[in-house]
């Protein structure tokens, strides 16, 4: 089997980026160590959590380059898909402590069952019928059926709903650092399902693929700096 430019493309970035995400956060969670803040940890897992989708092509290359195989797509599916609705209820729970929701609860819960169900279809099909959740597309890539493309459009778009809220927040407040943090977390936000939608369409495509992984690479740095902002940055651009 031998690898196309496209394959190398799409593993060579996909590593780049869950590299970073994994370094963000770890980054970000280590702050929790710090300042004893839960959210903190929360964030942190939510943004390893949300490269998930980009870490079978990361290993496959890694794995065919070392050892001249691609690990099963059973495996190849758990790392991507099983992780997100728990990523998701990460998220939800950091929302609802930013902004103060008193029936946090029961949103939580909400979501709590949304993802169990999801887990349990999704593992039962995962032991007695992987391709009813997604196959192969061409080396290192996967198509997923209907009902997965839905639960993840649906992230995407709770995720851009409750970072769009947070960020707003953000930057209607008069202190300019708090403004300053909201400026990224809307970058980070619009940049990360840009970068995913882009993504999508990049099956064929080097050119579509570097943009689409580029600004993908560029939200996990703007979600970092929405959260930490570095001290020189917050002297240079709110002062």
């Amino acid at each position: 089997m031998a690898l196309l430019p496209i394959d190398i493309a799409n593993g060579v970035f996909s590593i780049i980026f869950v590299s970073i995400s994994i370094l963000i956060g770890l980054t970000i969670i280590s702050k929790y160590f710090e300042h004893k803040r839960r959210t903190y940890l929360l964030i942190g897992l939510t943004w390893i959590g949300m490269s998930a989708p980009w870490t079978p092509s990361s290993i496959s290359l890694l794995s065919y380059l070392l050892f001249g195989t691609v690990l099963s797509i059973e495996i190849l599916l758990f790392i991507a898909i099983f992780f997100l609705p728990i990523v998701q209820i990460l998220w939800i729970t950091v929302v609802c402590i930013f902004k103060e929701i008193k029936k946090r609860k029961l949103i939580i819960g909400i979501f709590i069952i949304e993802g169990i169900l999801f887990e349990i279809y999704f593992l039962l099909n995962l032991f007695t019928n992987s391709s009813a959740i997604g196959e192969f597309s061409g080396t290192f890539d996967m198509n997923y059926r209907l009902w997965v493309n839905l639960f993840l459009f649906s992230l995407l778009i709770v995720f851009l709903i409750t970072g769009t809220m947070l960020a707003l927040e953000s930057y209607k407040s008069n202190d300019p650092e708090v403004k300053l943090r909201g400026k990224f977390l809307f970058l980070a936000f619009y940049s990360f399902i840009i970068g995913s939608i882009l993504d999508i369409f990049s099956t064929n495509s080097i050119l579509i693929l570097t943009i689409a992984r580029l600004i993908l690479i560029s939200s996990a740095f703007e979600f970092y700096l929405g959260f930490i902002p570095p001290e020189w940055m917050k002297k240079r651009f709110t002062t």
